[in-house]
């Protein structure tokens, strides 16, 4: 598919049929839920999908998950304050955390995520979490 083919959709679409693609062409499941921050699950899922019904079929997967709760440019401003020292943000900590993540998502905005979700927040606005932020 060359890229005036590619279907157009959200976000995660993209990466759901980059991981179809490495799969089809013969890469290990775990290396491409590593390489592209999936679950092992997930990438055999769009794999799957993809065989039987292409890009296509993908975007009609949906979305999966809790809906976005944070108001418009929220995402944006939590990415941003973990590109700087907690200490800016009136945290102790040396280091970002899941759990400070979510402390400071629960204080700026008033949503409380679980950890899962505050990894699927990071993961989707980043190539992936550092294994020591989450």
């Amino acid at each position: 598919m060359t890229t005036n083919e590619r279907v157009a959709g959200p976000p995660w679409s993209v990466r759901r049929e980059r991981a179809a693609q490495m799969l089809s062409s013969g890469m290990d499941i775990a290396r491409v839920a590593s390489e592209l921050c999936l679950s092992p699950a997930t990438a055999r899922r769009c794999e799957s999908v993809f065989s039987a019904g292409g890009s296509e079929a993908l975007l009609r997967l949906g979305d999966v998950g809790r809906r976005q709760q944070l108001p418009a440019g929220g995402i944006e401003h939590v990415i941003n304050a973990i590109g700087h020292a907690p200490e800016v943000y009136g945290f102790s900590a040396r280091s970002w955390t899941n759990e400070l993540v979510r402390n400071f998502i629960e204080r700026e905005f008033g949503v409380r995520y679980s950890y899962s979700h505050v990894n699927r927040l990071l993961r989707d606005h980043r190539q992936c979490v550092p294994d020591d932020q989450q």
